[in-house]
């Protein structure tokens, strides 16, 4: 195979598989825990989701406004 072939269908997997999209998932978690600290205050599993998803909206809020 052909190093040419090779990078054609290395590309066409990259594209196939979204390779390198995960450090924007990484970069916006990391931003989250720098302003809101890593740990959560609430108890129940049912509360933590809601705390998780203030924090994320009260982060995308901050986003915006800067």
């Amino acid at each position: 195979m052909s190093v040419v072939k090779q990078q054609a269908n290395l590309k066409r997997w990259k594209r196939s598989v979204s390779y390198g999209h995960r450090w924007m998932a990484e970069t916006a978690f990391s931003s989250i825990k720098r302003m809101f600290g890593e740990h959560l205050t609430a108890r129940k599993f049912s509360n933590m989701v809601k705390e998780i998803f203030l924090k994320a909206t009260l982060y995308n809020m901050f986003n915006r406004m800067t």
